[in-house]
C-alpha cells in the first residue's frame, strides 16, 4: 500500500514550514526587520557607521536650529 507513508510525509513536511514560520515571526518581531543572509563583520561594521553618520546629522541640525534660534547664523 503506497498511500501510507503519505500522512506521516505530510506531517513532517508541515512541521517544518511551521517552525521556519516561527523563526521568521520571532525574527521580525525583535528586530523589526528580516534577518540578512551571509552578513559578516563588515556588514556590522557599516550598520554602526551608519547610525554613527545619521546621530551625526541629527545633532549637525540641532545645532543649526538653535544657532538660527539665537540669530548667530
Amino acid at each position: 500500500m503506497p498511500w501510507q507513508p503519505v500522512p506521516s510525509l505530510i506531517i513532517i513536511g508541515g512541521a517544518f514550514n511551521v517552525i521556519a514560520g516561527l523563526m521568521w515571526s520571532v525574527q521580525r518581531l525583535a528586530y523589526g526587520k528580516d534577518k540578512a543572509i551571509c552578513q559578516d563583520v563588515f556588514d556590522f561594521s557599516i550598520d554602526r557607521r551608519d547610525d554613527r553618520v545619521l546621530l551625526f546629522r541629527k545633532l549637525v541640525e540641532e545645532e543649526k536650529k538653535r544657532m538660527q534660534l539665537l540669530g548667530k547664523a
